[in-house]
């Protein structure tokens, strides 16, 4: 997966904060130490000492086997004084070191072989969806606060029930976010303007979130926007592409209100397709009624997410016009 320039940086900055907090504490436990038990300083220093005349013995040349043994011996002899002595006056074995995030890396993103740490890999992803995804208000929809007061309680003009069929929708949709898993199913939520997909879309994102997984959420038009910014040369160092594609959920709010080109024609196909493919998991929400969705994408966009996705109707009037008129 390719990253921006500003995930690498965000991910150093992050971690650098973390390496320099973790070696920050230990200064402070060990001037702690150097005033209540001055003997573990003492014997810091001898360990220092020998493993300086270890060095000095292989760089003279000569054969060193016995001495570096002594040394080695010593050095663990050290060793058991400074853990008694932590012991012995009240503190962990561990407390004169730093006590990085990722004991593996140290807090620096490579490991011993010089290979990206996992915990690195971890981070440059979790930053990846955080900054794509950082004007989304995910704090602000949950399942709880989806109130199924504000749909008609009496049936529409095709005797449906809309309260009735968003309690089943916002059922459903709790059991997607609960049992969710990267191989779980696509959801296509359709309906008018105002009736909650986006709510809903978001609280799933939430939930699957809180759980681990990777979440790319945004509006069709951004999104395809910023592609194309990339792919003509704009932001050549990002690669929004390769998140869409892979990440765990992919969420694509309002399709159908970007601008129809031949690009974004391409892209929609290639995002829908890829990720059908790949058996990975996309929820699209649009205010278009399949009369509409079906005149505006070619027949292979239509037959991928009318044939494979779960789809939801939202029915019901427009809440944010109810909520300013109560």
């Amino acid at each position: 997966m390719g990253y921006t320039k500003e995930t690498y940086q965000e991910a150093a900055r992050i971690l650098r904060e973390r390496r320099e907090k973790a070696e920050r504490t230990a200064e402070v436990h060990r001037a702690e130490v150097k005033v209540k038990c001055p003997q573990l300083i003492v014997i810091e220093q001898e360990m220092a000492s020998t493993g300086l005349r270890a060095i000095k013995t292989v760089g003279a040349g000569k054969s060193a086997k016995e001495t570096i043994e002594k040394l080695a011996k010593y050095n663990l002899e050290l060793q058991a004084q400074r853990k008694q002595l932590l012991l012995d006056n009240g503190y962990p074995e561990n407390y004169l070191r730093p006590n990085y995030a990722c004991p593996i890396c140290e807090d620096k993103g490579i490991d011993k072989d010089g290979n990206p740490c996992v915990c690195y890999q971890k981070l440059l992803k979790e930053t990846a969806y955080a900054l794509l995804a950082k004007q989304t208000p995910l704090r602000l929809c949950g399942f709880d606060d989806f109130s199924l007061s504000q749909y008609p309680n009496t049936p529409d003009a095709n005797g449906n029930i809309p309260r009735e069929e968003m309690e089943g929708i916002l059922a459903f949709c709790k059991g997607y976010a609960k049992n969710f898993t990267p191989n779980s199913g696509s959801l296509f939520l359709y309906g008018k303007t105002g009736l909650g997909k986006t709510h809903l879309s978001l609280a799933i994102a939430a939930e699957v979130i809180k759980r681990g997984y990777g979440v790319v959420y945004g509006s069709a038009q951004n999104l395809l926007s910023k592609l194309e910014k990339e792919r003509f040369g704009k932001a050549q160092d990002e690669d929004t592409e390769s998140l869409l594609l892979d990440c765990d959920l992919l969420i694509l709010d309002d399709l159908g209100t970007e601008f129809a080109t031949g690009f974004t024609a391409a892209e929609i196909y290639n995002i829908v397709n890829t990720r059908d493919l790949q058996k990975k998991p996309t929820i699209i929400n649009t205010n278009l009624n399949f009369r509409e969705f079906t005149a505006k994408y070619s027949d292979r966009v239509t037959s991928r997410i009318l044939g494979s996705y779960t789809v939801l109707h939202f029915l019901g009037n427009d809440m944010r016009i109810q909520l300013r008129e109560d």
